[in-house]
């Protein structure tokens, strides 16, 4: 299993653990928003991206993520799920994306320059854009 997936799961088992939902979307929102702040060492942060974010419709989007959770399409993701200790430096952060709209995120997203520069390049949401 890739450390993205792992890192998802970690994100889902820390909504669990508070009792607060999250959909595929918001995952996808809380991953690239808590690896992008989160104050962390850079060669740690390398070895979590083992796998890129893309540049999508509504935002930056794990494809292998995305694809395991797709099947609860806007509802919130029920699976089973266990923190990774190593990712409890994130949990603030989590916790704090997860309170937030998750259309907000997407917006912010938007603002974001490389999804900005290849908006024009998404076919049908997705693109191959990393």
């Amino acid at each position: 299993m890739s450390n993205m997936m792992n890192f998802a799961e970690h994100i889902i088992a820390v909504a669990n653990n508070n009792d607060k939902f999250i959909t595929n979307l918001q995952l996808q929102k809380v991953m690239y928003f808590s690896m992008k702040t989160v104050n962390a060492d850079k060669k740690f942060l390398q070895n979590l991206y083992d796998e890129p974010f893309k540049v999508w419709r509504y935002g930056p989007v794990v494809k292998s993520v995305y694809d395991k959770y797709k099947i609860f399409v806007s509802s919130p993701i029920i699976a089973q799920a266990e923190i990774v200790e190593d990712y409890n430096i994130f949990n603030d952060e989590i916790l704090k994306f997860l309170d937030e709209n998750p259309f907000d995120l997407v917006n912010r997203s938007h603002k974001e320059k490389k999804w900005k520069d290849n908006k024009y390049k998404i076919v049908f949401s997705t693109s191959d854009i990393e």
